[in-house]
């Protein structure tokens, strides 16, 4: 499946606002009449508003729906219990002991809906031994709820077909709200001209918490990419979102800094630079990445973890990459003109367990065109057991500007990696095949994480 600082959030491009609809839904175009069955249970509070069933590209059967709240309560762990069943009515679910099941459980897609929201489902069953004939979805369990509503909207959305059965729609939130916004979930979908939900996933794709509107480095904004199956020929999308306003946010000063962004030779879209600590203690952080183009709508996203912790003061690099719909798509990939990145505040935390500096050793680095492949030994030096050792290769150009990283994981063959031991690595870094490198060095970092 092409599948938060002072923040000192970059984003580079922004702008071309496109119209937001109540309840934390976006709809444009039209769709294709689609065939979709009629709900099996209802109630008086929390209804399923629609459902659907497609086999998509990959030969997975899918059963797709909206939730609706109709009550004046916020409603939270929605659950549904979905059966799938043969020509003969028989179910052709199983447990996890393989005996045969009427029925499997599954959550709606937001965890909570406050009155008047609704919320998509998705549940997924493997066709190896034939597509089942028909499914059921009824409403089995729900819990009273809170939600104190952050006002989000979305702008600059582009929703293309990738044209081997996936969907991406893409865009930026936008906190409008004059306290912190906390996003819980995020998800997408296409319906027909009825409003019946066709298809429908969720993401992980964006920055979880969003400063408030007008934050002078851009935090109240984070650019996203959700992608799903397409049923049919539907271009009706919408947008659905879980967020409350948040007092508890954690801001710590780290600052992105962008240094390079290039196609490596493999057609793979790389998005590069240094997180900078500017705290008084170390720090993990992730960092969203979002693709733009010339008329500021959004390309394309995603995220990484910076791979150590950052000492106070210190700047360590990430490398994102794995950009769903730019990646091996020629179309898409000539749209993308400018590149942001910003670190996410609820992913940005100090780390639960110490870390150890260690030292490379041996390292040679063996290049072929635009791979370079750095291999060498590091020794446990620490002299204490360790959970798992991260090396990072960062490469520099000739006015030591960083130009590509990536990191490669040790993991322990038993309990630990002990006092003493020694592993090989091996980290293969993907270049620009379009520039010259005759003057890039490289730089290892080795971190070892105290068991």
């Amino acid at each position: 499946m092409k599948r938060k600082v002072v923040m000192y959030g970059i984003v580079l491009a922004l702008a071309l606002m496109l119209p937001a609809c109540a309840k934390s839904t976006n709809t444009t175009a039209d769709a294709q009449t689609g065939v979709v069955n009629t709900p099996v249970n209802a109630s008086n509070v929390l209804v399923i508003s629609s459902t659907n069933a497609f086999v998509d590209t990959y030969g997975t059967y899918r059963v797709v729906g909206m939730v609706t709240n109709n009550s004046s309560n916020a409603i939270t762990s929605i659950e549904l219990t979905v059966g799938i069943q043969d020509a003969s009515d028989n179910s052709l679910l199983k447990d996890d002991s393989g005996n045969i099941t009427p029925g499997t459980t599954i959550s709606t897609v937001l965890y909570t809906l406050a009155p008047g929201e609704a919320s998509p489902f998705e549940y997924s069953y493997d066709t190896t031994n034939g597509i089942p004939s028909a499914y059921t979805v009824s409403i089995t369990g729900q819990q009273t709820g809170t939600a104190n509503r952050a006002t989000l909207h979305s702008e600059n959305v582009q929703f293309v077909d990738d044209g081997s059965g996936w969907f991406y729609l893409t865009g930026e939130l936008v906190n409008t709200g004059s306290q912190w916004a906390h996003i819980n979930a995020l998800a997408g979908a296409v319906s027909d001209d009825s409003g019946n939900v066709l298809s429908a996933d969720w993401t992980a794709t964006y920055a979880t918490e969003l400063a408030p509107v007008g934050d002078a480095s851009g935090r109240d904004r984070t650019p996203f990419e959700i992608n799903f199956p397409n049923p049919r020929d539907s271009t009706k999308w919408s947008l659905y979102w879980d967020a409350d306003v948040t007092d508890s946010v954690t801001d710590y000063p780290v600052q992105p800094e962008l240094t390079n962004g290039y196609f490596d030779q493999y057609g793979s879209f790389h998005v590069v630079g240094w997180v900078t600590n500017q705290s008084g203690q170390s720090l993990t952080s992730l960092v969203v990445a979002g693709l733009y183009a010339t008329d500021k709508k959004v390309v394309d996203a995603s995220y990484g973890f910076v791979p150590v912790p950052m000492k106070p003061g210190v700047q360590a690099p990430f490398n994102i990459s794995s950009f769903g719909s730019v990646d091996y798509n020629p179309g898409q990939a000539s749209l993308v003109s400018t590149y942001s990145a910003q670190a996410d505040t609820w992913f940005t935390y100090p780390p639960s367990y110490a870390s150890v500096d260690l030292a490379a050793e041996g390292e040679g680095v063996l290049k072929d065109g635009g791979t370079w492949t750095i291999n060498g030994i590091v020794t446990n030096t620490s002299g204490r057991d360790l959970s798992g050792i991260t090396v990072v290769v960062t490469v520099l150009n000739a006015e030591n500007r960083l130009v590509a990283m990536e990191y490669t994981s040790i993991s322990p063959s038993g309990d630990a990696i002990a006092a003493g031991e020694m592993n090989p690595y091996s980290v293969a870094v993907l270049l620009d095949p379009n520039v010259d490198s005759s003057g890039f060095t490289t730089s290892t970092v080795v971190v070892g994480d105290v068991k």
